[in-house]
C-alpha cells in the first residue's frame, strides 16, 4: 500500500462535528464533483477512484442532506483497470447549489465555511482526501501536492495552507494547478494539521532513519575519500623519498628531513596527524601537522629539484 493511501485511510476515520463537515463537503464539492443537467433533472457527480473517500462523502450527503444518492462505477480506460467510484446525488440539489454557490461565486462560500481552524483543518483534509498525493519518505524526494483545475480554488487551498505557515507554492501542472510542499518538516506539520496523526509518527520515524542512513553513508563516503587521499598522497612522498635516496647523500641531507623520510617509508599507510604523534614519540620531540606539512614540503621540493636537474620523469 502506499504512503498516500495510509494517509487517507486514516484520515476518513476521524470523527468531525457539523462545522468540520460542512467544510469538509464543501471541499469535496468544488474539487471532485460535476453538476448537470439529464431528462430535466439537476444532479452532482462525486467522481473518486478511491473507494473510502467515497464512502466519506456519501456519509456527508447522508448526514447533512439526506439527499438521495445512487452508486455507480466506470472503467477508467482499457489500460487502466482502476474503476472510478461515481456518487450520484439525485435529490436536493439545488439546496446544495445555492448554499454552496457551486454554480457562481464558490470561493466566497468557502471563506465563509472556513473562518475557524478547526473548519480550515477539515477542509484541508478533504482537499488532500479528493486531489491530493505524498511521496513515501523512504524516497529520495519529500513531496506533498493538492491538484485542481481552477486558479482561484488552487490558489485558495494555498492560502489555507500558508495560514499554519507551510510555505506552499503554487505551480501550472498539465491539465491544472497544484500547490505543494517540498521540505520534510512542512509535510509532517500538513500531516499533523489534517490530522493524521499516526502517519505523522510513521513519515518521522522512517524520516530519521532514512536521514541518519544518510549520514552514516556520507561519513563513510568522506572516510574511504581521506583514506584514499592519504594513499595517494603516501604514495608520491615515497616515490619523492625514493628519488632523493637514490641521488642525494644521506650526511647532505637534514637530520629532521631524514628522519620524516624513514618513518614514511616505515609506515606508508598512516595520515599524517598519526605520522606526527609517531614522529614526537619516536624522536621525543614536538611536531605540529603543520610542521609536518613543511618537512614534506621540503622533501617534495627537493625531489623536484632533482628531478629537473637529471631530467627525470
Amino acid at each position: 500500500m502506499s504512503f498516500a493511501k495510509t494517509v487517507k485511510e486514516e484520515l476518513v476515520t476521524i470523527p468531525i462535528g457539523l462545522e468540520e463537515q460542512l467544510a469538509e463537503f464543501s471541499a469535496f464539492l468544488n474539487l471532485h464533483t460535476e453538476f448537470h443537467i439529464e431528462n430535466k433533472h439537476k444532479m452532482l457527480d462525486f467522481k473518486t477512484n478511491n473507494p473510502t473517500v467515497a464512502k466519506r462523502f456519501l456519509q456527508l450527503v447522508r448526514t447533512l442532506y439526506q439527499a438521495e444518492t445512487s452508486l455507480m462505477t466506470q472503467q477508467q480506460n482499457k489500460l487502466n483497470q482502476k474503476k472510478t467510484v461515481i456518487i450520484r446525488i439525485q435529490s436536493k440539489v439545488e439546496d446544495i447549489v445555492n448554499e454552496h454557490n457551486l454554480l457562481e461565486n464558490a470561493i466566497e462560500a468557502q471563506e465563509l465555511l472556513t473562518q475557524s481552524s478547526n473548519a480550515k483543518k477539515a477542509y484541508l483534509r478533504a482537499a488532500f482526501l479528493a486531489n491530493g498525493s505524498v511521496n513515501h519518505p523512504k524516497t529520495a524526494e519529500y513531496h506533498l501536492e493538492i491538484f485542481t483545475t481552477n486558479s482561484d480554488q488552487i490558489i485558495f487551498i494555498q492560502q489555507l495552507m500558508n495560514h499554519y505557515e507551510l510555505n506552499a507554492r503554487v505551480t501550472k501542472r498539465r491539465s491544472g494547478y497544484i500547490t505543494y510542499l517540498k521540505d520534510a518538516e512542512g509535510i509532517s506539520d500538513f500531516l499533523q494539521i489534517v490530522g493524521a496523526q499516526n502517519s505523522v509518527f510513521k513519515f518521522e520515524d522512517i524520516r530519521i532513519k532514512r536521514d541518519f542512513n544518510n549520514s552514516i553513508n556520507r561519513v563513510m563516503n568522506c572516510e574511504i575519500a581521506n583514506e584514499k587521499k592519504t594513499i595517494v598522497a603516501s604514495n608520491q612522498q615515497i616515490k619523492d623519498i625514493k628519488i632523493i635516496e637514490k641521488y642525494t647523500l644521506q650526511k647532505d641531507i637534514d637530520e629532521k628531513i631524514l628522519n620524516i623520510m624513514k618513518l614514511r617509508k616505515e609506515y606508508p599507510d598512516i595520515s599524517l596527524r598519526e605520522l606526527s604523534d609517531l614522529y614526537e614519540e619516536k624522536y621525543d620531540e614536538p611536531l605540529s601537522k603543520s610542521g609536518l606539512n613543511h618537512r614534506l614540503t621540503k622533501i617534495k621540493q627537493l625531489a623536484g629539484h632533482i628531478r629537473e636537474s637529471r631530467n627525470l620523469k
